[in-house]
Order: C-alpha cells, then structure tokens, then sequence
C-alpha cells in the first residue's frame, strides 16, 4: 500500500498536459503515492450539470493531498447553452 493517497484533478484544456509534467517530476523523485483521479470541469458540466461532481468532493475527503490542474471557467451564454455542448469538438 503506498504511503499517500493523492487525488488527481487534471480538469480542462492544458490541465492534463500540466499533470502529466507533474507526474514526471513526482516519480523522479520516487514519491510513494497512489493517485486517485476526479471528476472536474466543462465536460462534467455539460455531461452533469455540475463541474465539480458530490463524488469528487467525497473522493478530497479520503485523500492526504489534491493536484489540481486547469479548470475553464465559462461566462454567461455559454455556460447557459444547453449542456450537450462539448468545449472542445
């Protein structure tokens, strides 16, 4: 059993580009982690009509830490339109 558990936010856009860098640095320096990966961001809100799913906050709950990489933040018409529309096609 690994000695962290640590939940993996990657959210939106270049949020999985970030984490992925992220993990390079961690395993480089051979921290003994188990990541958990969460749900946040547009496509949550599209697919769910919440960004930051109740599962999500239950899974920060039994976790030792959180990375958390971009969240896109949607002003007015967009966030309105109808929830089947995906950020990026």
């Amino acid at each position: 059993m690994s000695k962290y558990r640590i939940a993996w936010l990657p959210g939106d856009g270049i949020g999985n580009d970030v984490m992925q860098a992220t993990r390079v640095v961690l395993d480089s320096v051979e921290l003994d982690a188990e990541y958990v990966r969460g749900d946040i961001g547009w496509d949550f809100w599209c697919k769910e009509g919440d960004a930051f799913p109740a599962r999500t906050v239950e899974l920060l709950k039994n976790v030792d830490a959180a990375l958390f990489g971009v969240f896109i933040s949607m002003p007015g018409r967009p966030a309105e339109a109808p929830r089947t529309t995906t950020l990026f096609p």
